[in-house]
């Protein structure tokens, strides 16, 4: 005879059977969400950061062409320094042309610095507090470098590009540069700091914090290393120091996500933190809920728990790929930005290594834009750059592309199209730009754009099937500069 009493026990340990089964996927639900959290969300938030920081990079260094432009300042200081007038007339041209705060000059024959403010010092080995960061420059090899620092009182970020001044034969004769506030860039770094649990670190190349969400951080003088108690720059890859990029927890699975890069042209580490309560919390969330649903669900319905569990997949998925997009897109106009406009470079490139076609690149800078932000505002100006993005692709083909590089310059792919047919795209755009009207803004308002036009060949291609920007965009860009000499509200190609 059956015993009954056993069916309790087994019914029990069945039930108790699938509640442990319910539990242990309770808790790697939590682990993938952490593995979620660090492998997605963290990469795109800092992929979103760092584009931000590409990009004024590739602004601030067309500021350095500009010093070093006609090989005046090298002509200068060889001619024996003597005019002061006329350098300082060169510097406040470039100053005031790229809205700088200062512009300036050190020469090393003379160590001596001028610059726009009117001063002309003697440089002293010695004072290392007002002069040591340039005989700290003159020592290292002769590059273009971009240094930045946090203003708390301000909220603003600095930059300051110092550029070498080189012989023809390549000594060494001095440097030059400027400083420039990063509005958009600080704006950047603000918005990302205001998401719940995370906090955004600028340090210099010793670990030096300049920029944090908390401001004592910076005006204290912290180190990167300090905040997590550990090394933290040791446990970034070298490859790190190349331009990618790396996700740590220094402090194990229960702490905090950093997601960090280092900028070889900024000689700068940035650093996203997601802390290790906030990761926690949404761990513990998740586990929560899904040993819930799995209890009820278990004692009810198996179906509906794996629907449940492909929703919440679902939802990850779609939530990681919004992530994706959003860090691939232009926040005002929509567009596509300087990664995502990478990327699609990239793969045309490649087809046309394949086919033979013909595509092309245009660049195109709006004339005289500031004066709209100073003369009506930032909103009318915000509405100008959202028509003029919607006028762009009214006049573009579908399989055409255009980004937004940041301010008012913009960026259009040509698949399949000659250099002649690339100038009457551009040219048919130029006269949309100019006739069209803006909301807001007087009716007799306009806007006029000056663009350059280059051939994309895919033999500039790397051997590994990468590609330069500088490469790629240097041609188009020059006949930018061209378009913008010669008068401006005109389309320039490049020359042969």
């Amino acid at each position: 005879m059956i015993d009954t009493r056993l069916f309790p026990v087994l019914g029990v340990s069945v039930i108790l059977g699938f509640f442990a089964l319910t539990g242990f996927h309770a808790l790697q639900e939590g682990r993938r969400t952490r593995e979620f959290i660090r492998d997605h969300e963290m990469r795109s938030l800092g992929m979103a950061v760092s584009a931000n920081l590409d990009r004024t990079a590739a602004q601030y260094h067309r500021v350095g062409e500009e010093l070093l432009r006609d090989g005046f300042l090298r002509d200068w200081i060889l001619g024996g320094e003597e005019d002061e007038q006329e350098l300082r007339a060169f510097l406040e041209d470039v100053r005031a042309r790229f809205d700088m705060m200062d512009a300036s000059i050190v020469s090393d024959l003379t160590e001596t610095y001028y610059g726009t403010d009117g001063r002309t010092l003697v440089l002293d080995p010695d004072n290392q507090e007002r002069d040591g960061w340039y005989y700290l420059y003159r020592d290292t090899p002769g590059e273009t470098n971009i240094d930045s620092w946090y203003y708390p009182e301000t909220g603003q970020i600095g930059m300051w590009i110092n550029v070498p001044i080189l012989d023809r034969d390549g000594t060494f004769l001095g440097v030059t540069g400027g400083g420039v506030l990063a509005e958009e860039f600080t704006e950047t770094l603000l918005a990302f700091g205001r998401l719940p649990g995370v906090n955004v670190y600028m340090a210099r190349h010793d670990g030096q914090i300049i920029y944090a969400n908390n401001t004592r951080l910076v005006r204290s003088g912290a180190n990167l290393d300090d905040l997590w108690k550990l090394p933290v720059r040791d446990f970034i890859p070298r490859n790190v120091t190349e331009g990618e990029d790396a996700v740590l927890e220094p402090q194990g699975v229960t702490g905090p996500l950093l997601w960090t890069s280092f900028s070889r042209e900024w000689n700068t580490y940035l650093v996203l933190e997601k802390t290790g309560e906030i990761v926690s919390a949404r761990t513990r969330t998740t586990a929560i809920n899904s040993a819930l649903a799995g209890g009820v669900l278990t004692l009810s319905f198996s179906a509906i728990t794996l629907l449940i569990v492909r929703a919440a997949r679902k939802r990850i998925q779609e939530q990681a790929q919004r992530l994706e997009e959003l860090a691939g897109q232009d926040a005002l106009t929509g567009l596509n930005n300087r990664v995502r406009f990478n990327d699609i470079i990239q793969r045309e490139l490649t087809r046309i290594r394949r086919t033979g076609e013909q595509s092309c690149l245009v660049l195109l800078d709006l004339d005289y834009f500031k004066k709209v932000n100073d003369t009506y505002g930032h909103p009318v100006g915000d509405s100008v750059l959202v028509t003029i993005a919607r006028v762009i692709r009214e006049n573009l083909r579908d399989t055409d592309h255009v980004a937004r590089f940041g301010g008012e310059e913009f960026t259009l792919l040509l698949p399949g199209t000659s250099l002649e047919g690339a100038w009457q795209v551009a040219e048919k755009v130029r006269l949309a730009i100019s006739e069209c009207s803006y909301p807001g803004a007087p009716d007799d308002f306009s806007v006029t754009a000056s663009f350059g036009v280059a051939p994309l060949l895919a033999e500039r291609n790397t051997e590994d099937g990468s590609v330069s920007l500088d490469r790629v965009y240097g041609e188009a860009d020059r006949a930018l500069y061209r378009a913008k000499h010669m008068g401006r509200n005109r389309v320039e190609t490049a020359v042969a």
